[in-house]
């Protein structure tokens, strides 16, 4: 009678098990490493964003798998906060998804940790189709002769701009103004608004800024092997003076301001208590579905004979981990979003302007406006561009929390610039 209650009780366990496995295999937490099911290859791929692009993303891969009826995707998609953690939790244990979603910021941290596949073998091998992709899309996500990943949008640091607001108080900003008119053309506006209005909001973008600040000097953030920084202490000290001076002069918000708008993920210019604010220029389609304002698109200011330093660079780039055993199954997820017109249909650009020639033709006649000015930015900014800057160092990421918390002090008047550069350059050396 035991023995057979024995065997009963491991029926009812292996029973429960089986159930339990079976009723979360849709989850997108599952972290586990999947296996070929019959004939099909299962290919985990995560990514982060708003449910926007996880129902688009759902939608293309619902068509992939049509497309490729051998091969099923398992998503794992969260929002950007917790994607990193997520990811270095997954590297710990040797169980990365097979197509990773990667941030510029990020990439080199990546490689140099030996996460990612070089996928030049798998461009070579016709896997993942570049023919239509023009080098200035792709290049930044190459070190030396290794391919990193290949973007999956593209985009370009952009003054956004609330256009009925400035043409209300009929302010025009061409391409190749100064920081000192940026100044005076929005201390031009403050003067007929209310005290509620700024008229150039940084939104906690300075860090992005100080980049283009630099190349405009012919500096950088970063030396080219990314031991050091690469620019001087005069030309921090210049630029933290700009940003203070912009935000006691009240051409700009105080940093309070910014960040209650920056964590509430609402928007000054959206909103017109702003005109300018720095973003990525595929912000715009986001920001203009929740505002009845209409928004556009200018460059950032210039120096005055300084050089042209902006780039074109990914919004967001898909990497293939070292520990996948479904590479070709993953380059070929890849190709897909590069390439299917039908399936940059569902997508519509909303990760940034697509880096195929063939898809962006297909795509100009069928985007929204907002869309179509992304588009439309990213060719004038071929004129305004240089090449871009080596990938940042792995303590990008501790060098930009560095830099964010020293300009806070900053606006605050708590520190002067000359301080604020000081101490800046020292803390980014004992990163490095």
């Amino acid at each position: 009678m035991l023995k057979i209650k024995s065997k009963l009780l491991v029926v009812f366990i292996t029973a429960l098990t089986l159930t339990i496995v079976g009723c979360s295999s849709g989850d997108t937490d599952n972290e586990t490493s999947e296996e070929a099911s019959g004939d099909q290859t299962v290919l985990r791929v995560a990514w982060w964003g708003g449910q926007e692009r996880h129902d688009m993303t759902l939608q293309a891969i619902d068509l992939f798998e049509e497309k490729n009826p051998d091969i099923k995707v398992e998503p794992e998609f969260t929002s950007w906060d917790g994607y990193w953690e997520r990811l270095n939790t997954q590297a710990a244990g040797s169980n990365l998804p097979d197509v990773i979603n990667m941030d510029n910021s990020k990439l080199n941290e990546y490689h140099s940790r030996g996460l990612l596949l070089d996928l030049s073998e798998l461009i070579s091998a016709g896997n993942i189709d570049l023919e239509n992709v023009d080098d200035i899309y792709q290049e930044i996500n190459e070190a030396g002769e290794e391919v990193l990943a290949v973007a999956i949008g593209a985009n370009a640091l952009a003054s956004l701009v609330n256009e009925d607001v400035m043409e209300d108080h009929g302010i025009q900003l061409e391409p190749g103004y100064t920081y000192e008119e940026l100044q005076e053309a929005m201390l031009e506006m403050k003067e007929g608004n209310d005290d509620f209005f700024y008229g150039f909001d940084f939104a906690n973008s300075e860090f992005e800024l100080f980049t283009l600040f630099a190349r405009q000097n012919q500096q950088s953030v970063f030396n080219e092997d990314g031991t050091d920084i690469g620019f001087t202490e005069d030309t921090l000290v210049e630029y933290f003076d700009f940003v203070q001076t912009m935000v006691n002069s009240e051409a700009s918000p105080s940093h309070d301001i910014t960040m209650d708008y920056v964590d509430g993920g609402n928007s000054m210019i959206g909103e017109g208590s702003a005109a300018i604010q720095i973003g990525a220029s595929n912000q715009i389609i986001g920001q203009s579905q929740s505002t009845e304002h209409t928004l556009g698109l200018n460059l950032l200011p210039s120096l005055a004979n300084g050089e042209d330093a902006n780039w074109i660079r990914p919004s967001m780039s898909f990497a293939i981990s070292t520990n996948s055993d479904k590479q070709e199954a993953a380059a070929t997820f890849i190709d897909f979003f590069t390439n299917d017109l039908d399936a940059n249909e569902i997508l519509m650009a909303e990760r940034g302007v697509p880096i195929s020639s063939e898809v962006r033709s297909h795509l100009e006649g069928l985007v929204d406006e907002p869309t179509r000015k992304t588009f439309e930015f990213l060719e004038m900014i071929a004129d305004y561009s240089s090449p871009a800057d080596p990938l940042s160092p792995a303590g990008e990421t501790e060098v930009r929390g560095s830099f964010l918390r020293i300009i806070e002090l900053v606006k605050y008047d708590r520190i002067t610039p000359e301080e604020a550069a000081s101490q800046f350059i020292a803390e980014v050396s004992s990163i490095l």
